[in-house]
């Protein structure tokens, strides 16, 4: 998926459920440039609702397009409002408006609003975005503080500038207004949304149950406890309880920022951090820890988490699980992403990782001790399959129903386990284990093109990068040193052992805390 632009910054958002409509409207019909500005007053009272969707769907491109449009004169369809006592609400129209603001500001995810919005912290990718961005607009328009500094300068007629920027400063959006109370505003933001550019259904499904633990945790976590406070209202122990555990798991699941073709080995263990799709793999993530088959029933079946203790546990539930797939707690097996969670063309699979994750989970759920054990005793033979077999399980999940995946995945992973450390693993047993029927075909490139692609690149550094990675001196398993490693003593300190460089060895966290004591 291409990049996109992160403006949420630009406007703010408030809560829409305790919002009145105004006693007295009088409202206008256009909107000028310098409305927008943050000097503003008119700007100062904007918002948006807290159920509308993060606007950072825009790609630069577009963002560039809307300001030439803007610039040149072009039609741009009319934003839609609703007024309550205290704000104005933006139901339609806020990626137009954060486009425009982001231009007047020059802050497209990366400037001081930007900034102070996100705690002070901005990934790499969206400063790379931003920057792409304003090359863009620039390029194709111009900078904002050009043309404001062009007005009213003697210019000769066919300046060309002095003519966009007398338009610029002299243009309008067109405003229509929602006249109602605030359930008529939100009904209408639905049906608005159900039309051109509609809502993913997992926006949809998280903006309906928006006040569940399910979607304050997933938001939280998307933006590493930064951003919007979706969960302002509940006190501030709650508040600091769920920002440390969202920041905590944004970490370990979504960084690094994955760059494409790969060239390391340091890989985010959920793939992307995009928060659509980031999105989309927490309420999966949320449900399996829970023993839930299907996330859109999960969270629908939830009440409103009115106080924050729900959503508090339902993230601590998770980096239980998760802190057993990676990082240095004394249970972590350090799983190595490129060995479990990312397929033979170098591409993060959203199978592969759930798969597995429902595996740990039901162990963990289960309060399953051995589980773990048996895991590590067989776990060099189990990422021996994985690495080399890639294509057969890529190939087998193509041909089984995408609801079924996951539980399929778990599935081969439990029956590696279950085969234990000898015995050898057949193309033919890894279909079986998928619960696959028939035989296993060979795999075959068709026209194949001349030139490598990123996939392929990406597949090729993955390939010859495990051939030398590092390995656990206990269990002989991968090891992931950028994000799980322990130093193990050879000869352990109550034997005796000392703490010099010939008497340690890395391990992972788990095998040296359970499997050698």
């Amino acid at each position: 998926m291409a990049g996109r632009v992160t403006l949420d910054a630009m406007i703010k958002r408030a809560d829409f459920a305790h919002q009145a409509e105004a006693r007295t409207i009088e409202l206008g019909e256009k909107l000028i440039i310098d409305q927008i500005s943050n000097k503003s007053p008119f700007l100062r009272l904007l918002r948006k609702p807290d159920f509308q969707r993060e606007t950072n769907h825009w790609s630069p491109e577009q963002v560039s397009l809307l300001v030439k449009s803007f610039a040149h004169g072009e039609l741009i369809p009319s934003l839609i409002l609703w007024k309550s006592d205290s704000f104005v609400f933006v139901i339609d129209g806020a990626h137009r408006l954060s486009a425009l603001k982001a231009w007047v500001e020059n802050d497209y995810g990366d400037g001081a609003e930007s900034l102070k919005f996100f705690g002070g912290t901005i990934s790499p990718e969206q400063k790379r975005l931003a920057d792409a961005t304003r090359r863009a607009v620039e390029r194709s328009v111009g900078r904002f503080s050009d043309f404001k500094a062009a007005i009213g300068e003697d210019t000769e007629p066919d300046n060309e500038k002095a003519r966009v920027a007398a338009n610029i400063f002299t243009r309008s959006l067109h405003i229509q207004w929602i006249q109602g109370s605030q359930e008529v505003a939100e009904t209408s933001f639905f049906k608005i949304n159900s039309q051109g550019t509609v809502l993913d259904p997992i926006e949809e499904l998280l903006l309906k149950n928006r006040r569940t633990s399910y979607a304050i945790a997933a938001r939280s976590v998307v933006r590493a406890g930064a951003g919007h406070k979706y969960w302002s209202s509940f006190n501030s122990e709650t508040q600091r309880n769920i920002e440390e555990e969202a920041s905590k798991l944004h970490s370990l699941l979504f960084q690094p920022d994955i760059t494409e073709p790969i060239k390391t080995l340091d890989l985010p263990l959920g793939g992307t951090s995009s928060s659509l799709d980031a999105l989309k793999m927490l309420i999966d993530i949320f449900a399996i820890v829970d023993g839930e088959a299907d996330s859109k029933k999960a969270i629908e079946a939830l009440g409103v988490d009115d106080e924050g203790s729900e959503s508090k546990l339902v993230l601590r539930r998770v980096r239980k699980v998760v802190t057993r797939m990676t990082g240095n707690d004394p249970s972590s097996l350090g799983l190595h992403p490129a060995v479990y969670f990312y397929n033979e063309r170098g591409k993060h699979s959203r199978f592969l990782f759930l798969g597995v994750l429902k595996a740990l989970a039901d162990a963990v759920r289960n309060n399953n001790k051995a589980w773990f054990s048996q895991f590590t005793d067989a776990r060099k033979r189990i990422e021996k399959v994985l690495v080399e077999k890639k294509s057969i399980i890529n190939q087998g999940l193509a041909n089984i129903n995408s609801r079924q995946r996951v539980e399929r995945v778990a599935n081969l992973i439990s029956e590696l386990v279950r085969k234990g450390a000898n015995g050898k693993v057949s193309d033919q047993d890894v279909l079986t284990f998928l619960g696959l029927q028939g035989r296993a075909g060979s795999l075959r490139i068709i026209d194949a093109p001349q030139g490598f692609s990123d996939d392929t690149k990406s597949a090729i550094f993955l390939q010859e990068a495990l051939k030398k990675a590092m390995q656990c001196n206990i269990c002989e398993g991968y090891l992931d040193p950028a994000k799980a490693v322990s130093y193990d003593h050879i000869t352990p300190r109550r034997e005796g052992g000392t703490g010099r460089t010939d008497n340690g060895q890395l391990s992972h966290p788990y095998c040296n805390t359970a499997v050698k004591c």
